[in-house]
């Protein structure tokens, strides 16, 4: 049933659907953002904006059960939809961070002052966040004590092989830039993507991308909110697509065991803010680690 066609669907006013997908549903969550993309559909940004919900690909009974949470918590009426649903093929109220914080203890800050230590789950369904990645902070006033990640869903394959190099990291770039606020940019480096995956690099598609990356790398509000570690991943992706438009070889993506590594590190000392630019800004693609 297509998603117009559906009477559920047809009572909802302005549609904004929330959409969740699994490790296996990159190829179902790209044709919905292309479907939503020609419908002038807005995505929200947080279940409690809407009661439409997409999920793309197979979850596993973990991501399931978070997405039945959601799911339940969501204004009604509601209807639940997959990507066949909304493109014709197949390719939680909570806030837009799904908090549900426990207060711990107290701890002295860095001034000095006592503070509530809460425990923070990030994920795994958030808005632009990786699919089937969970992070469990500890935090002190909004700065992270500590951080431990975990990836509750796996699997399916690697829809990014390695002759979609460059559409992958617009897909990345796509999402950063929303984390960060840049909808308009966001949304252009989608478009991007869907051109570098619609067809092979040319030069139009090379010009239209370095115009775009001057656009991006000259934004000063952009360059202050993601200064250190995230702009040094924003400029490499930058160099990287602009590299892959043209044929020349990049970098792999960076692999689940080294993110899972790496990513504790980082956010400590973070703000809460700053630690969903980072998780963005690593980007893990858990449909390339093995089930199990």
């Amino acid at each position: 049933m297509g998603l117009t066609r559906s009477p559920g669907l047809r009572r909802l006013a302005a549609p904004r659907p929330f959409v969740v997908s699994a490790a296996d549903g990159t190829r179902d969550r790209l044709a919905v953002e292309r479907a939503l993309r020609g419908r002038r559909w807005r995505p929200a940004l947080s279940s409690a904006e809407t009661g439409m919900l997409v999920v793309c690909g197979n979850p596993g009974p973990a991501l399931t059960e978070a997405i039945d949470v959601v799911w339940r918590d969501m204004p009604e009426p509601r209807v639940r939809a997959s990507a066949l649903d909304l493109d014709g093929e197949p390719g939680g109220p909570r806030p837009a961070l799904d908090l549900e914080a426990d207060m711990a203890d107290r701890a002295d800050d860095r001034d000095g002052l006592k503070l509530d230590v809460l425990h923070v789950p990030l994920g795994p369904v958030l808005s632009y966040w990786p699919a089937g990645l969970r992070v469990d902070l500890t935090l002190q006033g909004d700065v992270v004590q500590a951080a431990a990640v975990a990836a509750v869903d796996t699997g399916g394959g690697t829809f990014w092989t390695e002759e979609r190099q460059a559409a992958s990291r617009l897909d990345s770039l796509s999402r950063l830039l929303r984390v960060a606020g840049w909808e308009a940019a966001g949304e252009r480096a989608a478009v991007l993507r869907d051109e570098a995956l619609a067809r092979a690099s040319d030069d139009a598609l090379v010009r239209r991308f370095a115009s775009f990356a001057r656009m991006v790398g000259r934004s000063r509000a952009l360059a202050w909110m993601t200064r250190g570690f995230v702009k040094d991943r924003l400029d490499g992706w930058l160099r990287d697509i602009g590299a892959a438009l043209e044929g020349r070889p990049v970098r792999p993506r960076q692999s689940w065991d080294e993110t899972a590594a790496v990513l504790p590190v980082l956010l400590q000392g973070a703000e809460l803010a700053q630690a969903r630019l980072i998780v963005a800004s690593l980007d893990p693609d858990l449909g390339a680690v093995a089930d199990g």
